[in-house]
């Protein structure tokens, strides 16, 4: 790097330091931390959910898995992509009704104030993990690519990377959030669109590169539907799974989506969010692809695009690296800062809140929404550090993570909170901790006829084990009715907003059409992930790409239709 790099990502850097300063002045009461004054439009909210979808995570950690494994893991993306359309005309108008912060918030208003409380500190501190991942990638990235790799200069990245998110999150909370991940969303794309051209021109283009990895033993990499392999159809069946967690539960998506100025603006800004993200998810996957046939033997996948950056872009132009890498670090921060956000609205507003006899003043509230996001930010540097130590790839480390202890939330929140009404508290706490030690047990057991798909095995046992306990408990443990919970359903059909016209179930013939696009192009997707996989059709994975084609299609119908 030179010194021109240096300087760019230092102003860069500062930049964001002294924007979260100025925004600071728009804070004038919890909800506009929390969730921007829930004054967002549908394009500034699909800028900034999309901002912090993307992030390090992809660039360098799904890059690096489709140099180790092949194009298939695009499917985390696309996946997730899909999961918005649904969870946009399932979910949030129904969430955003309610005018909750949290999951955690919706669940005491469902169960009980005591799961909203457990629920709320154990997610808070699961984020922390999740962030850890991402602040190893950004850190690991800067190594490689500087060349400062040592312990010591590790822990200064670490410590510079989350200075800066913890500042701007901390001091402006959700409104500097949403502020600056529309300015950083556009520095994304730009370092993504230097170096895809750079990344496929050096492997030969794309026709080239995919005969080549073909012809010399590497025919699943090309496959977007493998049949057998780490990454293969069972993995995209359990990612989706996974991905529908994400995008119906998961509080930094949400938090975005809550501060929209309407249910509807929400909708639709989740259903932009993912329309613009599937096409480019060939801009991380494929230069990783290339970088199989440029550079092979690495070891660390996370090392293979850094790689990549470090030796190729200076040699095309001065500076060049240093504003790539201004875009790798706008994705990076955005995605931190949003879930520092999240964690600080969890610590805050279901654990500290909730645990106090009488409502805190909004002084003391904005107090320990910011100690909470320096709190997370020694959480997260803390599990950072201990990744170091490990070569297994921030990918993996994640969905490890995701399998066995995320997708039963995901049950006792939505399947069973939203369209069962007899399911208790118990049964709700019973299914998340028995389906989360189910997943959890799966990596102690060693069960070697299995270990090879293990990521993709465990999201099946965790969620089956809550789909079983938790109606079985319920069943047996005693309903408590509440006022509270009658809100939930009521809002399936009415609103009591202004303006809010926006129903689960459509009036006009467009939405009709497009909910039953939605739901058929899904079917198809489901339908062609399996034939490809038990039959080897030929066809079956452009069945599957259509499918989701077609349900983005009826998502963007169902939102701009009554």
């Amino acid at each position: 790097m030179t010194w021109l790099d240096y300087a760019l990502i230092g102003v860069f850097l500062g930049g964001m330091a002294l924007v979260g300063l100025r925004i600071s002045r728009l804070i004038k009461n919890p909800d506009d931390i929390f969730v921007a004054g829930r004054e967002l439009t549908p394009f500034v909210a699909a800028a900034t959910i999309t901002a912090t979808n993307l992030s390090m995570f992809h660039f360098i950690g799904m890059g690096g898995i489709g140099y180790q494994k092949g194009i298939s893991i695009i499917w985390q993306n696309w996946t997730g992509n899909m999961a918005l359309v649904l969870s946009a005309i399932l979910v949030i108008p129904v969430m955003r009704r309610l005018r909750v912060r949290s999951i955690p918030e919706f669940l005491e208003m469902r169960y009980s104030k005591s799961l909203r409380i457990l629920i709320g500190g154990f997610w808070g501190l699961r984020l922390c993990v999740f962030l850890g991942t991402f602040l190893y990638v950004a850190a690991t990235a800067a190594g490689v690519i500087t060349g400062w790799n040592s312990i010591g200069a590790y822990i200064a990245w670490l410590f510079i990377f989350s200075v800066v998110a913890i500042l701007y999150s901390a001091i402006g909370g959700a409104w500097a959030v949403a502020i600056m991940d529309s300015m950083q969303f556009a520095f994304i794309i730009a370092g993504a669109l230097i170096t895809f051209p750079i990344a496929m021109h050096l492997a030969g283009g794309g026709p080239s590169l995919f005969h080549w990895l073909q012809t010399h033993g590497k025919e699943v990499h090309t496959q977007l539907v493998p049949r057998t392999g780490e990454f293969s159809w069972l993995f995209i069946l359990a990612i989706m799974m996974a991905s529908f967690k994400w995008a119906t539960v998961d509080q930094a998506i949400l938090q975005r989506a809550f501060g929209a100025k309407s249910p509807r603006a929400g909708a639709q800004a989740m259903v932009l969010s993912g329309l613009i993200t599937t096409p480019l998810a060939f801009l991380w996957i494929l230069p990783g692809l290339a970088m199989a046939r440029i550079h092979p033997g690495i070891v660390n996948p996370d090392h293979a695009i850094p790689w990549l950056l470090s030796h190729q872009l200076p040699i095309v132009g001065r500076g060049l690296l240093g504003f790539v890498l201004c875009g790798l670090v706008a994705a990076q921060i955005s995605t931190i800062t949003a879930d520092i956000n999240s964690v600080a609205t969890l610590f805050a507003s279901d654990v500290y809140r909730s645990l106090r006899r009488k409502e805190p003043t909004e002084k003391m509230l904005m107090w320990v929404v910011r100690f909470s996001s320096v709190l997370c930010g020694a959480l997260m540097m803390a599990v950072a550090f201990g990744l170091r130590f490990t070569d297994s790839g921030a990918v993996r480390a994640n969905l490890a993570v995701v399998g066995a202890v995320d997708i039963p939330l995901f049950i006792i929140t939505i399947v069973f909170g939203l369209f069962w009404k007899r399911t208790t508290w118990q049964g709700a706490m019973a299914g998340f901790f028995a389906g989360g030690a189910a997943g959890i047990s799966m990596y102690f057991l060693h069960i070697k006829a299995i270990e090879s798909q293990l990521l993709s095995i465990v999201p099946f046992i965790s969620s089956g084990t809550a789909l079983i306990v938790t109606p079985l408990v319920s069943i047996l443990t005693r309903q408590d009715p509440k006022g509270e919970s009658s809100k939930i359903w009521a809002h399936f059909h009415s609103s009591n907003e202004k303006g809010d016209n926006f129903l689960l179930a459509p009036g006009s013939l467009a939405g009709k059409l497009g909910l039953t696009l939605i739901f058929g192009g899904f079917a198809c997707f489901l339908g062609g992930v399996i034939a490809a996989a038990a039959f080897g059709f030929s066809f079956a994975t452009a069945v599957a790409l259509s499918g989701m084609c077609v349900l983005f299609v009826g998502g963007l119908m169902r939102v701009y239709s009554r």
